[in-house]
């Protein structure tokens, strides 16, 4: 009890300092971004708030699934009904779970059942890079990044080779992972194979029935360059099982299998233009083994995207987008099938010119009876000095409902896609290459929020929302150690029923720090998070998380990593009525051999 103390009111105190947020220039990660505008940009040029995780960060987190990893990420609220494999959910800036956009490689993977994506499906272990957009992208990628986008970038094996990697932990937890990959001048290709089967715990405090969950993923590219060409093709595929309890506290189970692929041409037509042509498609499937419900949403695209370099300071990218999205599910006896096609119009254009930084973006979208809506966003920088940047950003972005809203149970097939206005303003300041601050507020008005009337039992375009927040972060070298903290403050409100929007805390603190000792590297993550309300007036309390890695380099062969995750035995709720980890340790190694 005195630890958590202890842990609370060192958040608090450091949270109470100018909410700070910067690069990450000790952490090696690549200084080049692409979620943020469809194209290869450094930090320096992103006029909104960011955040990259790389390999390292992602590693010595030790974490077992992607939330575990975005919730010490300022702005960013989780949610979990359980543990390993159980619904996980994403509150980017005080938004809906379906207004974060998810994208796996570049490609969308929001299903068409409810717009959240399977976040709890990804295994950190496949992961090279996070590439996180704290702010409206409709303009660029259509439906559900109202709140921001979250772009994953899978692994490639960087050179001719093999890796092996084991793990044992807590709940009976093993994973095995298997990389291999070639390359050569023009061709770089590989696979990764990777299991994960734990025994899990109990999910729901009512029961004492754990719920195990096994999942098998295969992660594999493929890259071809050739003088003013290149083909680079992905494909990433995780299926398995994941046990859980129904409405009566019964033990049934599911299968699932999440997958996307993709091929692109990228053609360099001249100096100024480069064109990038790229084939798609994603699967998200359920299937339950007690009952004969499915859910199974399938989505095809194809994307042409042109990038014109006017001047060295003057850049256009265009795009159209065509997409046919089927939708088939059967639950509770209601049968739902759906075949739409979509099609969408973009543009682009990026000027820095002196102390002058703007970006401009429209994009006019139309879906099968869904009205079309314009989507902008405008954002400007200003360049005080080489020390300190000035931002401000506004847009317009949209949801559009989803199947389950125009179809499922009190739906409606007369819904039209929820609207929000954003604006946002930051500072961001880097004093020396040790130091860097970043401070940004946010307000987001989204209206004809879908939410079901109890008068007809039907889903209405009927309530409002409004989002006022202030976060940031600061990251601190000092002496061989990498400080960092996280901090938002928010006031995430329904303005129809005058409450706070469920599930989403108004503090929230993290802090970090890290360290190498030779051949040891030390990782510390606290994370303090506020009070919520869940469903049914219930307040969930507060907590403070602590977890710690520590990684031995034996050589240049081998390394060994030991985690402990929840050091203090915290016991919280994400969701009422649904358990959290307790105190929960795991050891593994790596193995790549030199070639």
């Amino acid at each position: 009890v005195e630890l958590k103390k202890t842990l609370s009111l060192l958040l608090i105190l450091a949270a109470m300092s100018p909410q700070l947020s910067f690069s990450q220039t000790a952490s090696n990660i690549s200084n080049l971004i692409v979620a943020a505008t469809k194209t290869h940009l450094p930090k320096q040029k992103i006029l909104i708030p960011v955040r990259v995780l790389d390999a390292e960060d992602i590693a010595l987190s030790g974490a077992n699934n992607l939330s575990e990893i975005l919730r010490f990420i300022a702005g960013i609220n989780v949610t979990a009904n359980g543990g390993p494999g159980q619904i996980a959910s994403i509150f980017m800036q005080g938004s809906n779970s379906n207004h974060t956009l998810i994208l796996v490689n570049g490609i969308k993977i929001n299903d068409s059942a409810t717009g959240i994506a399977a976040i709890q499906n990804i295994h950190p272990d496949l992961i090279e890079k996070i590439e996180i957009i704290k702010a409206p992208r409709t303009s660029l990628y259509g439906s559900n990044a109202v709140g921001g986008v979250i772009n994953i970038i899978t692994k490639q094996q960087t050179k001719t080779g093999y890796e092996i990697g084991y793990k044992i932990g807590s709940d009976r937890t093993h994973i095995l992972n298997f990389m291999s990959g070639f390359h050569s001048s023009e061709l770089q290709t590989g696979i990764q194979f990777h299991k994960y089967k734990t025994d899990g715990f109990p999910a729901r405090t009512e029961s004492k029935v754990a719920s195990g969950h096994e999942n098998d993923s295969i992660n594999a590219f493929l890259n071809y360059d050739h003088d003013n060409w290149s083909l680079v093709t992905n494909i990433w595929q995780s299926s398995g099982t994941t046990e859980y309890l129904d409405f009566f506290l019964s033990p049934v189970s599911q299968n699932f299998n999440n997958t996307t692929g993709s091929i692109d041409i990228n053609t360099i037509v001249s100096n100024q233009w480069v064109s990038n042509l790229n084939f798609g498609f994603s699967r998200d499937d359920i299937k339950q083994n007690d009952i004969p419900d499915f859910n199974d949403s399938k989505k095809f695209f194809i994307e042409w995207q042109n990038t014109i370099h006017a001047s060295d300071n003057h850049q256009i990218v265009t795009g159209i987008f065509l997409e046919n999205e089927k939708f088939n599910a059967s639950n509770y006896g209601l049968d739902i099938f759906t075949d739409t096609n979509s099609k969408a119009l973009y543009i682009e254009d990026i000027i820095n010119q002196g102390k002058h930084q703007l970006l401009t973006a429209a994009r006019i979208s139309n879906k099968e009876g869904i009205d079309d809506k314009l989507t902008w966003n405008i954002e400007y920088g200003f360049i005080v000095n080489p020390s300190m940047r000035l931002l401000l950003n506004a847009g317009r972005a949209t949801r559009n409902p989803s199947s389950f809203d125009l179809y499922g149970f009190g739906g409606n097939t007369e819904l039209t896609p929820e609207i929000s206005k954003n604006i946002g303003v930051g500072i961001a300041i880097s004093p020396s290459d040790k130091l860097s601050v970043e401070l940004s507020a946010f307000n987001n008005e989204i209206t004809d929020l879908i939410t079901f009337n109890y008068y007809d039992f039907k889903l209405y375009n009927i309530e409002q929302a409004r989002i006022k927040g202030i976060e940031g972060r600061i990251e601190y070298l000092v002496n061989g150690w990498n400080i960092y903290l996280d901090a938002t403050l928010q006031n995430p409100k329904n303005i129809t029923n005058k409450e706070v929007l469920l599930r989403r805390s108004k503090k929230t603190a993290s802090l970090g720090l890290r360290r190498s000792f030779g051949s040891l590297d030390f990782n510390l993550n606290l994370l303090f998070s506020d009070s919520r309300m869940d469903f049914g007036g219930v307040r969930l309390d507060d907590y403070v998380l602590c977890n710690i890695t520590l990684q031995y380099n034996v050589n240049d062969r081998w390394l060994i990593r030991a985690t402990v995750n929840n050091l203090t035995n915290e016991s919280y709720m994400l969701a009422n009525n649904y358990n959290t980890a307790q105190r929960q340790g795991y050891l593994g190694f790596v193995y790549q051999p030199t070639p």
